[in-house]
């Protein structure tokens, strides 16, 4: 069965590209939203109360508006905060990318010691801890909120001598407390996965959420037969910034599979879930 109606997709920067890139390579003929919100950036240093509000009108806007069969909130702080706030505003079905990751790092880890790297929103909520418990009671799981590395990546300096030595640092502290198995909780630090593999070296096991979300789309796309065969487009929506998103892209020199403009969005007020 054919099901026409595009995904949406919900990040503050340019960390939720990631998940649009990896639905991409695997659903290649579904029709992607991308609303980025650099107006309200970065998510991670806000509370629950007002995540639901400023995020409220995109969903609304992608559900009402743009007809989306599925939302993605593409942000760790999101899907560790308040998907479940999020969920009761829409009809539609809303997943994030705590999930996915949790049961691919309990599936790949060797000594049960996890490690997520995540905004400090995300850490306090702790729901990468607690689904990683639920999925085996006997992990250990070790969060660490690296907030200042979340800006660093959407600026694009990420990869600086001095960044390369203090994350190196970290890194080696995190496999010296018996750490084998690194979640990115942050889609941030999806974008650059490879280069937190290329300074934690081969025995440590990094798991991309994005991967493992769009693992999970695929899934329920096609268990619930609304998968798509049409344009496979991609649209950006930026609500905010849309020059200092672009700069942010170039700085990366993240690649799309296909040049895409960027739409400016006032979602305002008048959106109601």
């Amino acid at each position: 069965m054919e099901f026409k109606y595009p995904l949406g997709i919900i990040d503050s920067g340019i960390g939720g590209l990631s998940v649009v890139n990896a639905v991409r390579a695997l659903l290649p003929a579904e029709d992607i939203i991308y609303v980025a919100d650099p107006l309200h950036f970065p998510y991670g240093e806000k509370s629950r109360e007002e995540l639901v509000e400023i995020v409220k009108p995109i969903i609304g806007y992608l559900s009402q508006h743009r007809k989306a069969k599925l939302i993605i909130t593409a942000c760790g702080t999101l899907s560790s905060v308040c998907l479940p706030d999020l969920a009761q505003l829409i009809s539609i079905p809303i997943m994030g990318i705590v999930q996915s990751a949790c049961q691919e790092a309990a599936r790949v880890t060797r000594q049960g010691k996890i490690g997520v790297l995540a905004t400090r929103a995300t850490v306090k909520a702790g729901a990468f801890g607690q689904t990683l418990k639920g999925v085996n009671p006997g992990l250990e799981v070790i969060e660490e909120a690296w907030p200042e590395f979340v800006a660093a990546v959407e600026k694009g300096e990420f990869n600086s001598p001095e960044w390369r030595v203090q994350i190196k640092d970290r890194l080696i502290s995190l496999k010296d407390r018996g750490v084998d198995t690194l979640i990115m909780g942050c889609t941030h630090f999806s974008l650059i996965s490879w280069f937190f593999q290329e300074l934690g070296g081969r025995e440590l096991q990094v798991v991309d959420p994005a991967w493992a979300c769009a693992q999970e789309v695929k899934n329920k796309l096609y268990s619930e037969e609304k998968r798509s065969s049409s344009s496979g487009k991609l649209s950006i929506l930026v609500r905010g910034d849309g020059f200092s998103f672009q700069e942010s892209l170039d700085n990366l020199s993240f690649h799309l599979k296909e040049k895409v403009s960027l739409f400016p969005v006032d979602l305002g007020v008048n959106i109601s879930v």
